[in-house]
């Protein structure tokens, strides 16, 4: 693993975010929201660390395209669970997440300010998450903490969703195709992701990646350093590089941070 004082960012043209773990504090409420679905259908109650652990491995071998209906399918065999359909499970699983989504959801500390300082600086952003589109419009649409800071499809250029993919990450399909849609070279691409399936997906399509420190990724923490091109604890580190790199003068730091609305 390099430094980030390493990394040549003057040669990068598209910079690609992540969602879950990496934008937005989201991973909890997915081990909350499954914990609730194993108690409500098969009356136990599973620790939140053995149900992220357990999704984790299933969602990592999985290459269906309908992911979440075969995860659910996996909750009821594995439980089992009372509710035997899992398109009905998955929709009891969006029915509790999403009034959580909609109302406490929100944007890591600092990530705002780095995206709208990245977009005065005249780097194409990305948006490349297998989120539904159901989800992003909550954030986009009835979010009001988030809209208040930032709206998603205002600020990105391009953005990939789930529907947008056949195979999810570690497969490298997502940015593959975002290289495809700019005719962009690796070299030109940097990536911030949360998770090692995530960093994995990365690599795999030959891009650096900058991994974001999330607390809920630490069971795979050895194993995201061992490949991840760089590393930071906060934004905030990352925004100080930036600015150090293109030499940002405070009237230009204010003309981006006033964006923000923070």
């Amino acid at each position: 693993m390099k430094k980030i004082s390493d990394l040549d960012l003057t040669k990068k043209k598209y910079i690609i975010f992540d969602m879950d773990g990496t934008l937005i504090d989201s991973i909890g409420v997915w081990n909350h929201t499954d914990q609730r679905l194993i108690k409500e259908y098969g009356k136990v109650e599973i620790r939140l660390e053995e149900i992220q652990k357990e999704r984790d491995a299933f969602l990592h071998r999985m290459e269906d395209s309908d992911i979440y209906v075969s995860y659910c399918d996996y909750l009821i065999r594995k439980y089992p669970l009372s509710i035997r359909n899992s398109k009905e499970l998955l929709k009891r699983r969006w029915d509790i997440s999403g009034k959580i989504l909609e109302e406490e959801m929100d944007f890591k500390e600092d990530v705002v300010e780095l995206i709208y300082l990245l977009k005065e600086l005249g780097f194409t952003l990305i948006l490349a998450t297998m989120t539904t589109q159901v989800q992003l419009d909550i954030y986009t649409k009835k979010n009001k903490k988030m809209l208040s800071k930032m709206n998603l499809s205002e600020v990105f250029d391009f953005i990939t969703r789930k529907e947008d993919v056949k195979r999810k990450k570690p497969n490298p399909e997502i940015y593959l195709t975002i290289m495809d849609h700019y005719q962009a070279k690796a070299s030109e691409c940097l990536i911030f992701e949360d998770s090692y399936t995530g960093v994995l997906a990365s690599k795999q399509a030959g891009i650096e990646v900058v991994n974001i420190y999330d607390s809920y990724a630490d069971v795979e923490r050895e194993k995201i350093y061992s490949i991840t091109d760089y590393q930071i604890d906060c934004y905030r580190d990352f925004i100080d590089f930036v600015e150090s790199v293109y030499q940002v003068t405070p009237k230009k730091r204010r003309k981006c941070y006033e964006k923000t609305k923070i």
